[in-house]
């Protein structure tokens, strides 16, 4: 028999070519065989599996074969030319697929507008009403995906458009100045009559505001060149955000949201008794408030794997960076504050720690101190904390925490992010939204620890020190001395500054002192007992506008225990910033506390009190008991 060259085989042995079940003839009889088919290169084709490939004319051969008398007519397995065919298939389709890959997108995608298009119209015909939620959720994507638009295309137009505008403003406002002011000043003193003309207590809470605008500025680092443009903005548009939910159309928007949060929220309980049993209501902090911290979690990390979360934050940050003159990493920072914690936040910016100024540095940690999580605020909402005032008061911290910051402590260095207009996007860890939510809810386990751990010793700690403080009064024939009983004295003055009424003051005064040395958590926790009361109509009780002030005033981070926790988060990524973060932590810390502060004076300023919902008597003494046996049952877990 002549020599022959060997056939190609593929990476698994078989021979390709048209005996590619790898099995060569009998030899006794030869015939040429068409041209070699050969393993096409590695990467030829999406799949693991070899593809034969036809060798150019040079490369060609005919090999040889002996093959039997009678095996001539079986030279081809008519299984074996089904398999090419079907191949040689699949390869047209894939090929066809990666060629038109945007086309068919573009298309699946105009299918889906129009089958959403049709079920939007016939869910309004049907029901308008009961289509609200659809048209607010339908609305929200649109104008997501309009500002998505927008920025991408005269996003970089527009803001350089904007710094042209502010630098021409800035050559001439020696000459506007005396244009503005007064507008500004007409326009806000009109709104502020118009609230405080039946109800003119409201104007303790514009001089609360004054007196803590005062405080920052006499003990700013440098008062002297302090840039008002930053604080101005931002105290302007805290205001406009209050004056929206003090509008009707803007009050029923917050309400909304708040309601739908809330429905939202109650699918916790569906895992919760699936792991617990059906009695996990008898333990409600430890099964039903810490649970929602996790849903949240996983619901945000969702939001965030989708696109979404990114949409909302930017838009925010954007809107800042323009009005506030600040840089996109403050801004984005702030923006971000509203919904993550004060840890989670500066990780959108960690790329830039490094590069900051010490005034950008507060404004961050400020920030954090100024604003609670997305997990918490979830858990607040359960315990019957307005949700609609918790939402407001967690959007109007951010702007203010940065007026705050840059009145408290200046910049007056040379930023080197001022030119940065964009910040790079973070690549996604998770490969579909199923690991996305995996990861967000195990990254809740280590915040529901804390939560707990916290709660745990800093109520055994607060018992101890009351037993102490009852002991030493005992001495005097004032048992009844207590660390709430100091902080109420101590913070009175401070929140009758706020606008609350003198008879609530000692109660409200409380809050803060456990708010400020211990977490907001607990004081949070204090006042839904209020809250139920009022709405049980038993003692002790505070009036409405009290706990709507209180809601504002306990929103925020800002505790002692705080200071460890940025230290801690903040300063493994930024190593060599260390000595800074730590030198600003302080006063960074008061700037938090005061922001809320200042948050609840504007909203005491506008806040007008409807007597009807003093007291809300439930319909039967069996809806006591579940309101009191709620509370009291979070009082024995807490």
């Amino acid at each position: 028999m002549d020599s022959m060259k060997p056939m190609s085989s593929t990476p698994n042995g078989k021979i390709c070519g048209p005996f590619s079940n790898g099995v060569l003839p009998s030899e006794k009889s030869t015939t040429p065989i068409a041209p070699i088919w050969v393993p096409a290169p590695l990467g030829y084709h999406a799949g693991k599996s070899s593809v034969c490939r036809k060798l150019p004319e040079s490369d060609q051969v005919e090999i040889e074969v002996t093959m039997s008398e009678d095996s001539n007519s079986n030279s081809t397995n008519p299984s074996d030319s089904s398999w090419s065919k079907l191949l040689g298939l699949q390869l047209k389709v894939g090929s066809f697929v990666g060629e038109k890959s945007s086309v068919i997108f573009k298309v699946c995608v105009v299918i889906f507008l129009a089958l959403y298009c049709a079920y939007f119209a016939w869910a309004l015909l049907l029901n308008h009403r009961r289509a609200t939620p659809l048209i607010v959720m339908t609305s929200l994507i649109v104008v997501g995906l309009l500002f998505s638009l927008v920025k991408r295309k005269v996003g970089p137009s527009l803001h350089k458009t904007m710094r042209n505008l502010n630098l021409a403003i800035d050559l001439k406002w020696h000459v506007l100045k005396w244009i503005v002011y007064p507008i500004i000043f007409l326009c806000v003193a009109g709104v502020i009559a118009y609230k405080v003309w039946d109800r003119p207590e409201n104007l303790v809470s514009l001089g609360g505001l004054v007196f803590f605008l005062m405080i920052l500025f006499i003990f700013s680092a440098r008062s002297s060149q302090v840039k008002w443009r930053p604080v101005l903005w931002g105290l302007g548009l805290q205001m406009a955000l209050a004056m929206f939910i003090q509008w009707e159309c803007g009050y029923e928007v917050f309400r909304f949201l708040g309601s739908q949060v809330q429905t939202f929220l109650s699918y916790t309980d569906e895992g919760s008794s699936f792991v617990f049993g059906q009695k996990f209501t008898e333990h409600p902090f430890a099964f039903k408030v810490l649970p929602v911290i996790i849903f949240f979690s996983c619901t945000i990390s969702v939001l965030y794997h989708l696109g979404v979360m990114q949409i909302v934050i930017g838009a925010i940050a954007w809107v800042m960076r323009v009005t506030l003159g600040t840089t996109a990493a403050e801004s984005l920072s702030a923006a971000g504050n509203i919904f993550v914690g004060q840890t989670e936040a500066p990780i959108l910016i960690r790329p830039y720690l490094e590069l900051m100024t010490k005034s950008e540095l507060h404004a961050i940690m400020t920030g954090g101190f100024a604003t609670i999580a997305g997990g918490v605020l979830a858990a607040y909402i359960l315990f019957g904390i307005p949700a609609e005032h918790l939402i407001c008061a967690s959007v109007m911290n951010a702007p203010c925490a940065l007026a705050v910051s840059k009145l408290f402590y200046p910049e007056t260095e040379e930023s080197k992010l001022a030119k940065a207009t964009d910040l790079p996007q973070q690549e996604k860890k998770e490969r579909n939204v199923l690991e996305a939510a995996a990861s967000g809810a195990s990254s809740a386990i280590m915040l529901v620890a804390n939560v707990a751990a916290n709660l745990i010793a800093f109520l055994a700690m607060l018992a101890f020190v009351n037993a102490m403080l009852g002991w030493f009064g005992s001495m005097v024939d004032h048992p009844e001395l207590s660390f709430q009983l100091i902080c109420s004295y101590i913070f009175m003055p401070v929140a009758f500054l706020m606008g609350v009424d003198w008879e609530d003051a000692g109660i409200i005064g409380e809050l803060i002192g456990i708010k400020t040395f211990l977490n907001e958590f607990v004081a949070y926790k204090d006042l839904s007992v209020y809250i139920a009361n009022r709405k049980a109509c038993i003692q002790p009780a505070i009036s409405m506008r009290s706990e709507v002030i209180a809601t504002y005033a306990l929103c925020g981070f800002a505790n002692l225990s705080s200071i460890g926790i940025q230290l801690g988060g903040i300063g493994p990524m930024a190593p060599n910033r260390k000595g800074d973060l730590a030198s600003i932590a302080l006063r960074a810390l008061t700037a938090g506390i005061i922001t809320s502060l200042i948050t609840s004076c504007v909203a005491g300023l506008l806040i007008v009190e409807d007597p009807v919902t003093l007291c809300q008597m439930p319909v039967n003494v069996t809806e006591v008991l579940n309101v009191t046996s709620f509370i009291n049952g979070t009082d024995l877990m807490l």
